[in-house]
């Protein structure tokens, strides 16, 4: 071989093991950084876990505090499903709820549904402002439909085969009509 060619070889042998020399001394940098990295990782997933079990456990014990009793109730309807019920016949008494000082309205279904021999009963609250589209100055006494209903005051209304039989307006025709 030739001395310049021998030279070159010299020279590539050099960098090369001076390369490997820094590719080794970075090495324990190397694994040192991700060492840190994932210790990080891992306290930020501790962090996030003590946090979370905190909110947890402090949310569920205020919520067993607060925790009541729940009743499910289909008597109430709104007045848009008047017409839809499943029931062959039935009645619908419409009456604001909160109105209703002595809870008259309320005693009448509560009696009423004591009975043996009796229809289904519903009632809308008129004071609930998804029932409001029925309230009007003048009554319709013959609506076919949800949208034709038009309320006054408290009334009861018979229906079968989802046809008004009979419409009832006022307290004590409503207590009558009841009994």
């Amino acid at each position: 071989m030739t001395k310049k060619k021998m030279t070159e070889n010299k020279r590539d042998k050099k960098t090369h093991s001076k390369s490997l020399e820094q590719i080794n001394s970075n090495q324990p940098n190397v694994v040192k950084k991700i060492i840190k990295c994932t210790l990080c990782i891992l306290i930020i997933f501790a962090i996030m876990y003590g946090v979370t079990v905190l909110i947890l456990n402090n949310s569920s014990d205020s919520y067993d505090a607060k925790e009541e009793n729940t009743t499910i109730q289909y008597r109430e309807i709104l007045a848009g499903t008047t017409f839809n019920k499943k029931d062959k016949e039935y009645y619908v008494l419409f009456y604001n709820v909160d109105e209703d000082e002595n809870n008259t309205y309320g005693d009448l279904l509560s009696d009423y549904e004591a009975k043996d021999d009796r229809l289904p009963i519903y009632y809308v609250d008129l004071g609930n402002s998804m029932n409001k589209s029925c309230i009007s100055n003048e009554a319709n006494e013959h609506a076919s439909n949800a949208t034709e209903l038009k309320i006054k005051t408290a009334t009861l209304i018979h229906l079968k085969d989802k046809k008004i039989v009979d419409y009832v307006e006022g307290k004590d025709s409503i207590k009558d009509k009841l009994n």
